[in-house]
């Protein structure tokens, strides 16, 4: 008969039995005696997963055409409606559209032909009415080749 270290001893089928009723015993969260103990709370069920899923899509879309629809429709816009230019000048019609209340200040840009800003101009729009066609002079360091009014703020 082989001697067997009791390490290296053979498992018997009682051994095998013991060791897989130990194994199958529940422990942590999942055992029957924490549930019963303490109580287990569901998951959340499919139609609040659901409901909360749309509900956020709605929030999120709605906030989206909130900011697109503000950025779209500004309460102040202008544009040059004309300019003519000189050698070291231009003189430049633009229209503001603006609340009636309100007096504004807006910078205009002139540029040469390589989008170079080569001279600017800061315009007072007088309150009084919505929409107004103010006419002013840039002074320039060259020949322009076109003007942009790039921002308008309140002043």
């Amino acid at each position: 008969m082989t001697e067997y270290s009791p390490i290296d001893q053979p498992v018997t089928d009682e051994q095998e039995v013991e060791r897989n009723e130990a194994d199958s015993i529940e422990t942590g969260y999942a055992s029957a005696d924490f549930a019963a103990r303490y109580g287990v709370k569901p998951g959340m069920s499919r139609t609040r997963k659901i409901t909360l899923g749309i509900v956020g899509v709605c929030l999120l879309g709605g906030v989206v055409g909130y900011i697109a629809w503000n950025q779209a429709n500004p309460s102040i816009q202008a544009t040059v409606v004309s300019f003519t230019t000189n050698t070291d000048s231009v003189t430049v019609t633009f229209e503001v559209d603006k609340p009636s209340d309100e007096m504004l200040e807006c910078t205009l840009d002139a540029e040469d032909v390589q989008g170079n800003i080569i001279g600017t101009a800061n315009v007072p729009v007088a309150a009084g009415r919505s929409k107004e066609d103010v006419q002013t002079t840039v002074n320039t360091t060259s020949t322009p080749n076109t003007v942009v009014v790039s921002d308008c703020v309140k002043g």
